[in-house]
């Protein structure tokens, strides 16, 4: 054991012993050269040593090093003590005075949602400078013991540090032989148990570090929903939502980045993505948003048009078998064969072309509702769509769309004309209520779908639905 006064290389006096566990022990020590105080960890080849534990404490010096930053302790040396049959290395690193937020919890400290918003910008702000160095540095262990909070006054957080770089992951790949998990309970993802960590485990940290914050509950002792969390705290939805993000046990549901989730913190629509990406360059499609709302716009052919243009023809029709009564027979046939083909080539041309009418529509979805209105010349005409409300809307599905170039009847035989075509849809479900989007391209779907995904906190689950097969041709009983 280590005495009070001890003196390490004729350099560092140690003070006080500040915490020990099985092979590490850390001291509180000054350098009698620059008289400051300084941090010193030692790892003693002793009982309970595991060759882990000397790449980890190699791994936290290497990686201190290579890193700076001013709210992270400072590398200040690296050497071997050589004590009595045990020999020991020591990392020495810069002290930092000031409380953790485990001890402001148990002198009972609250933290508004403000503040604790706060909080979470300034150590994503930390996590994207670790994430985004080469390769990228994984703390592995953010928990309130390991966040130090310094001069505080008024609304401001003050200065914040993250320490205690034991745990760092810094390879890109996972390491061969046997997996050693480190980490915290409770603050630890699932994928860190099988040794996958990425750099989405330390947003899954840093989240439950602030919903105990929020709570004053440990992690492991939160009730669960399939595997979900529950935040019982009195915070605003938006906030909610997005720890909800941060802290979704499957690694693909939460945030891509520090960044990714700074940005979504800080938005003002209220989006938790860069979707702006996935919309067509070239679409005529307006979405608007905002955290309470959200508004699509478009422009649809009215149908009725088609059914104009039948009348006309038909009202051509009996004008010209009026003028030559004897030959009404003829025209009539001719006519009415032709009609049906050059209403359908005049309907896909005009389609295609700005002459063809068409009307303004635009689907609202607020904090309530779910409306459409679609503009006339007098002004909006309500569409009900639904009497349900927002919250009762169960299912956002989207199906991209497929083809059949050929089907087989039960007996294996090639029914002929029998090619299958699935446009792309977007569908929202609520109770017994559907609304299908109009025929949006592909893309413009997906886009959508994904935009509503987000403003509504629903998972956009791809469906394939089972298409209809044509009849096998009949022969009439002939056969």
């Amino acid at each position: 054991m280590m005495m009070t006064d001890t003196v390490l290389t004729d350099r560092y006096q140690i003070e006080e012993l500040l915490s020990q566990k099985a092979g590490r022990r850390t001291f509180l020590a000054k350098d009698l050269q620059s008289q400051v105080p300084v941090i010193i960890k030692l790892l003693r080849f002793g009982d309970g040593f595991k060759w882990d534990d000397l790449k980890l404490f190699e791994r936290e010096a290497t990686t201190l090093k290579n890193l700076d930053h001013p709210e992270i302790p400072k590398y200040l040396d690296y050497f071997e003590v050589n004590e009595v049959d045990t020999p020991s290395f020591a990392l020495v690193q810069s002290y930092i005075e000031a409380p953790s937020l485990a001890t402001l919890i148990t002198r009972g400290h609250k933290f508004s949602e403000a503040e604790i918003i706060e909080l979470a910008d300034r150590l994503l702000d930390l996590l994207t400078y670790l994430h985004q160095q080469h390769p990228p540095v994984i703390h592995r262990d953010i928990k309130p013991s390991n966040i130090l909070l310094r001069n505080r006054s008024g609304n401001s957080i003050g200065d914040v540090y993250l320490v205690d770089f034991g745990s760092v992951q810094t390879v890109t790949k996972k390491e061969e032989g046997t997996i050693t998990i480190v980490g915290s309970y409770g603050y630890m993802p699932l994928e860190q148990f099988g040794g996958q960590t990425t750099t989405a485990s330390d947003l899954y940290s840093l989240g439950m570090t602030l919903i105990y914050l929020l709570t004053g509950t440990h992690p492991a002792e939160l009730p669960q929903v399939d595997g979900r969390v529950k935040i019982n705290a009195e915070i605003s939805k938006r906030f909610e939502r997005w720890l909800e993000k941060m802290v979704h046990p499957h690694l693909d549901k939460r945030f891509d980045s520090a960044k990714a989730a700074q940005v979504a913190l800080k938005s003002e629509d209220g989006s938790y993505g860069n979707f702006d990406r996935l919309k067509p360059a070239h679409t005529q499609i307006r979405l608007y948003r905002d955290r309470n709302r959200l508004q699509i716009t478009w422009h649809q052919a009215d149908e009725d048009y088609s059914s104009f243009l039948v009348i006309l023809g038909v009202l051509f029709c009996l004008l010209i078998m009026t003028c030559i009564p004897s030959l009404w027979l003829v025209w009539f046939f001719f006519f009415l064969s032709s009609l049906a083909g050059a209403v359908s080539k005049l309907t896909v041309f005009l389609r295609k072309t700005n002459y063809w009418p068409k009307t303004k529509y635009h689907l609202i979805i607020d904090n309530r509702n779910i409306y459409k209105l679609k503009d006339h010349k007098q002004g909006r005409e309500s569409l009900k769509l639904s009497v349900d409300l927002r919250a009762q809307i169960e299912i956002l599905a989207y199906n991209p769309g497929y083809t059949f170039n050929e089907c087989l009847d039960t007996k294996g035989n090639l029914v002929q004309g029998s090619a299958i075509t699935i446009p792309p849809k977007l569908y929202l479900y609520c109770g017994n209520f559907e609304y299908s989007f109009p025929e949006f391209s592909q893309a413009e779907l997906w886009w959508l779908g994904q935009e509503l995904s987000d403003f509504l906190n629903l998972e956009l689950q791809v469906i394939y639905p089972t298409p209809k097969v044509p009849p096998a041709p009949s022969c009439g009983g002939g056969c």
